[in-house]
């Protein structure tokens, strides 16, 4: 009996942890934790940084220390070692001291250019060398730029896409939210045509209704139950695409926040489009894009002037026969300023000159192109909206009508007034206008947030 009750448990336990309980602000939270493509853009981030701060370290002297030791031993064959003759062997006694002083002083000269049977060679040495641009023609200042620009540039990109998933979190929310409360309108409608099939069933039974209208209510209640079947399956869907794109692993979600009407806040057509053309990030990089194109054309024709720089180094060796700890240590060290002048490049610096202002005067007319394709998306959005919440509106008065009609088609039906199909298309058109209702609801906020996102407004 214990061990039922503690299967029951873990069960309970298991099957409340298989659901997620979710918030709007939530889901949000875990979309910008979760997704891959936003993480991919924070390293492209960090990679734009680097090579930033790489270029910027060109500024800076470089410096380089090497050196080294070395050991050498060499063993020759005998046909390679000459015989060595002595002039002190060829003095008789009539030599005097000075024959054999010199005679001794020839042979010891010559014993060092004969080769010997071994010999080891021992040498160390060390260098300490520092390279410092002077001037490249402007073009490592404007390398530098270019280098910082593109990576602002990143940065732009990365809260676009950080945008762009707040937003697709905000739709699959409420994409979700609806498709639930559209299973609820259809569950509610099967039950209804249950409710009244058992009605039907039990006047028919006293002889009040006919068998026609027997068949009838059977039939109608079984024509709701493939359209529940498919709210279910449109639910489901819906739930693990959410899921998914949230990085979750259970798709049983609970999504808690309603569609609020209430977020939505008045907005001039003038107002909006000025903010889209003042806040938009896509209109940043677009200038961004023009300002390097802009440096790259100051940077091209910086290949028509000198490079100076400055080179030096300190260089220091020590050579002994045994080993390399003595004091006896050589030294020497340099400096100079050198510089290169390009006379003739067979016409491929000018050219590059004549693409860089091509590529300038491209990215001027996209960015002026972009400016007006952005009042343009601007002015839609702000009219769809318009349309949208004119929708909500008449759909709202369209279910208190039909709402209203279904009472007063029950009670036509109850004092036999009207026959059921009267009954039966007062309660489909309560359905169908719940359902449009709810449509109207998701398209305004949906069109809302795209209004928002088209201004340049921030996301939350």
């Amino acid at each position: 009996m214990k061990i039922r009750i503690i299967l029951m448990l873990i069960l309970i336990s298991f099957g409340l942890n298989a659901q997620r309980v979710l918030s709007l602000s939530e889901s949000v939270e875990l979309a910008l934790r979760n997704n891959k493509e936003l993480l991919k853009a924070k390293e492209e981030v960090e990679k734009y940084r680097q090579e930033y701060n790489n270029v910027r370290g060109n500024l800076l002297p470089q410096l380089t220390l090497s050196g080294g030791y070395q050991f050498k031993k060499t063993e020759l064959p005998d046909s390679a070692i000459p015989p060595q003759m002595y002039l002190t062997d060829e003095l008789d006694n009539e030599a005097t001291y000075n024959d054999s002083t010199i005679a001794g002083f020839f042979d010891l000269t010559m014993s060092f250019l004969f080769p010997e049977k071994e010999s080891e060679e021992f040498s160390a040495f060390g260098q300490l060398k520092l390279d410092q641009v002077v001037f490249m023609g402007g073009k490592l200042i404007n390398g530098i730029n270019i280098a910082g620009k593109l990576y602002h540039l990143q940065e732009k990109k990365y809260y676009l896409i950080e945008q762009d998933i707040i937003f697709n979190t905000k739709d699959l929310y409420y994409k979700t939210k609806l498709s639930g409360e559209v299973l609820q309108i259809q569950q509610d409608a099967l039950e209804f045509a249950g409710n009244y099939r058992q009605q039907v069933a039990e006047m028919y039974e006293q002889g009040l209704v006919s068998e026609y209208d027997l068949l009838r209510a059977e039939l109608e209640a079984q024509k709701l139950e493939p359209e529940l079947k498919e709210a279910e399956k449109n639910f489901q869907l819906a739930q693990e695409s959410f899921s998914n794109f949230l990085g979750l692993e259970t798709s049983d979600l609970i999504l808690k926040d309603d569609i609020d009407l209430n977020i939505l806040q008045e907005i001039q057509l003038e107002k909006a489009v000025d903010e889209g053309l003042s806040n938009r990030m896509e209109l940043e990089l677009s200038d961004i894009n023009v300002n390097v194109n802009t440096v790259q054309l100051r940077y091209e024709k910086g290949n028509f002037l000198p490079d100076i720089g400055i080179s030096a180094e300190y260089n220091f060796y020590g050579l002994d026969e045994k080993k390399i700890e003595s004091d006896d240590w050589g030294n020497y060290y340099q400096i100079g300023i050198g510089f290169s002048l390009p006379l003739f490049t067979g016409f491929s610096n000018s050219a590059r000159i004549k693409k860089a202002r091509h590529s300038l005067r491209q990215a001027e007319l996209d960015h002026k192109d972009l400016q007006e394709k952005i009042e343009l998306e601007v002015k839609n959005s702000y009219l769809q909206l318009q349309t949208d919440l004119l929708k909500i509106s008449t759909q709202q008065s369209n279910v208190e009508l039909a709402e209203r009609g279904l009472q007063i088609a029950e009670a036509r039906y109850e004092n036999q007034v009207s026959n059921q199909l009267e009954l039966i298309d007062a309660q489909l058109q309560v359905k169908i206008a719940k359902l449009n209702l709810l449509n109207a609801k998701y398209s305004a906020v949906i069109s809302y947030e795209k209004l928002l996102k088209a201004m340049g407004r921030k996301l939350l």
